[in-house]
């Protein structure tokens, strides 16, 4: 709790300069604030939060013209794609942590699979109207696996496509690119009434070889099938009940391990299909007259189903189904003297059942249950620019496998920050939070064959005894925003901030090779004892009426302290910068997006080659109709423009020049 009580010192420090400086504010201009939900669980402006949160919408060519849901991500600083840009061989790691340790929410639900190879977002682009990232440790309100971060998905609605005074609508559009062979089409029907607002839409999508930089061809071929309908139904006044199903389906002819550039005699290729079907509703109770009662309560289903057959390999299957429970609220304390209180609050239950069958068994029958409770407090001083965030969090798990012992274990996380605004034009803050990941159900229960060498065969061995992964971060920044600062309705913000994160238990990889006693070779999963991750994110933004300019910067570090070697799954350091200029009232606007990336700095005992640095370039044109043409959207993209040729991290080719075309109407 050492962090907590520097951050009390700090407050009472900073305080009597905050007394003065909250007599000299002026009235709030307009700084075009970006909102974020998932930051603190309650709307809330990103540039005041006590973290790091990036926000984008879906709304320009860049992130309406990307194959994948991960592809919006692709050049986002501090996040790395590692694998191949086949939708099932896409992994993400961000401030040092793999997929396994960021938390992925679609709808504020919790994604993923326990899956080896085959991971990605199954999520067309075409569905969602934004994404949060939020960087550093959420465990406070999401649990396991909210180590490096949260990404957090949002499924478009009717009421952001309908116009104002509109009930009903269309959406049609059709999308290509010649990068990666792919075309694909979709549409949505959407309206309202006075009590109900719904929404359907469908898109499909072939997608075939991939061209990487300098012209290497990547084999490739998918055929994807995406649905969403959702609705909500206003009750009363008081409450509303929403629902939503999503479906997704990707036929692929793949190496069976699609993070591998080809396939060969150890990787052959298959046919494979994923399948993933989501059902969740959520009941909302939230009287006007009663400022104790925002009541949520959200069941959600989940079943993912993965299946592959090779010309030469067997039919393999493996299924897994998600059971949960989220019941949340939220009270407002108004009317103490020295300061309101948002208290958000809840439980949440779900249960994961993995599957194997027919000839599988690299994935084992286990299944995985978690039970949580949490309470957070946001207080705001009423006479002082200064606002706390204190809460803690209780996560208790169990799982249950054939021929294993049973594990239970519990974990508590707890988080402090303080957010300090001095001036209307600037902001400090300073947090600690604590965060976990439990094992996995193929870390803890894996049995089958890992490889095999001549006479020497390498199998999975299980091991229920591995501790939860924890960290410990430590995180200090400020931010600096302006409006009319070099000439009239323009803005500019600024954010930094410095990162320490210490984690313990740190679940590793071991490959035990013994070349006397050819039985006793193994592979397993252990607990290494610690590790230290640090380093800075930036970002800053300046609009006018003329262009909007982004610049956003990430430097991430770490270090296995047992055995003194750097983590490989971090991204070298990295910079981005995105141009967009409007060209008069003629609804064109051109733009240019930038990546510049430093070279590796391995150590040298990692296997990995250094790969070099790189500068790649996308140039954009959009067009909004207009008068007769309202409602016609065209983007045009050239992606990787100069054909760059540059390598991930981990050495695998990145996808080269590729020109990509959506034209969409809608009415």
């Amino acid at each position: 709790m050492s962090q907590v009580l520097r951050l009390s010192v700090l407050a009472s420090a900073l305080l009597p300069l905050m007394a003065t400086a909250q007599t000299e504010k002026t009235p709030a201009s307009n700084h075009h604030d970006v909102m974020t939900v998932y930051a603190t669980g309650n709307e809330r402006d990103s540039f005041n939060t006590p973290m790091m949160v990036t926000v984008i919408k879906n709304d320009s060519p860049e992130t309406k013209t990307a194959t994948n849901a991960n592809d919006i991500l692709r050049k986002v600083p501090g996040i790395a794609l590692t694998g191949t840009s086949r939708t099932n061989g896409q992994d993400i790691s961000m401030r040092g942590f793999d997929r396994r340790g960021i938390l992925t929410l679609v709808d504020g639900i919790r994604q993923g699979t326990d899956t080896g190879h085959i991971n990605g977002t199954f999520l067309d682009p075409a569905l969602i109207k934004q994404v949060e990232i939020i960087r550093g440790p959420s465990a406070l309100l999401y649990g396991s696996g909210a180590m490096g971060g949260v990404i957090a998905w949002e499924t478009v609605d009717a009421k952001d496509l309908l116009r104002e005074g509109q009930n009903q609508g269309f959406r049609v559009f059709t999308q290509g690119a010649t990068g990666d062979h792919s075309f694909g089409f979709g549409g949505s029907t959407f309206g309202r009434t006075e009590d109900f607002d719904g929404l359907f839409s469908f898109v499909t999508k072939e997608v075939g070889d991939t061209r990487l930089g300098g012209g290497e061809k990547m084999d490739n071929k998918e055929t994807i099938a995406n649905m969403l309908g959702k609705g909500t139904w206003q009750l009363d006044d008081s409450q509303t009940l929403s629902g939503q199903i999503r479906y997704y389906n990707n036929d692929a002819y793949e190496p069976k391990d699609p993070q591998q550039l080809s396939a060969s005699n150890d990787n052959k290729k298959v046919n494979r299909t994923t399948r993933q079907r989501d059902l969740q509703a959520t009941y909302q109770i939230n009287p006007n007259d009663n400022p104790w009662l925002n009541l949520k309560v959200t069941p959600y289903y989940s079943d993912v189903n993965i299946t592959s057959k090779g010309k030469e390999s067997n039919y393999e299957g493996r299924s897994q189904k998600t059971y949960g429970l989220k019941l949340d609220n939220r009270s407002n304390v108004y009317d103490l003297p020295l300061a309101a209180h948002n208290f958000t609050y809840g439980t949440e239950a779900y249960r994961q059942k993995q599957t194997p069958y027919a000839t599988t068994t690299q994935f084992p029958d286990a299944e995985i249950t978690f039970a949580s409770g949490f309470i957070q407090d946001e207080i705001t001083l009423k006479d002082l620019p200064v606002s706390f965030i204190l809460g803690t969090r209780y996560d208790n798990y169990k799982s249950t496998a054939k021929g294993n012992k049973d594990v239970n274990a519990d974990q508590w996380s707890s988080k402090a920050a303080v957010s300090i605004t001095p001036t209307e034009w600037s902001m400090l803050f300073a947090s600690y939070s604590e965060a976990f990941r439990a094992p996995t159900m193929m870390e803890m229960y894996n049995d089958s064959l890992h490889f095999k060498g001549g006479p020497i065969s390498n199998y999975w061995r299980p091991n229920p005894n591995l501790k939860p992964e924890s960290t410990r971060t430590a995180e200090y920044g400020f931010g600096l925003r302006f409006d009319d600062l070099l000439m009239a309705r323009d803005n500019l913000r600024f954010k930094a901030s410095y990162f320490d994160t210490k984690a313990k238990d740190y679940i590793n990889t071991y490959v035990h090779p013994d070349r006397v006693n050819w039985d006793n070779n193994y592979t397993t999963s252990i607990n290494t004892k610690r590790a230290k991750i640090w380093g800075t994110d930036v970002s800053l933004d300046y609009t006018t009426d003329y262009f909007a300019w982004g610049l956003a910067y990430n430097h991430t570090v770490g270090i296995n302290e047992h055995t003194g070697n750097a983590i490989e799954s971090i991204k070298p350091d990295s910079l981005t910068s995105n141009l967009s200029i409007p060209v008069a009232d003629s609804g064109f606007s051109v733009g240019w997006l930038g990546e510049f990336t430093t070279h590796t700095d391995f150590d040298k005992t990692s296997k990995l080659k250094q790969q070099a640095g790189y500068a790649v370039h996308d140039f954009y044109l959009n067009y909004q109709g207009n008068g007769s043409l309202k409602g016609l959207d065209t983007s045009v993209v050239l992606g990787n423009a100069f054909d760059k040729e540059y390598y991930s991290s981990q050495g695998i080719p990145q996808d080269g020049r590729n020109a990509k075309l959506l034209v969409s109407f809608q009415w």
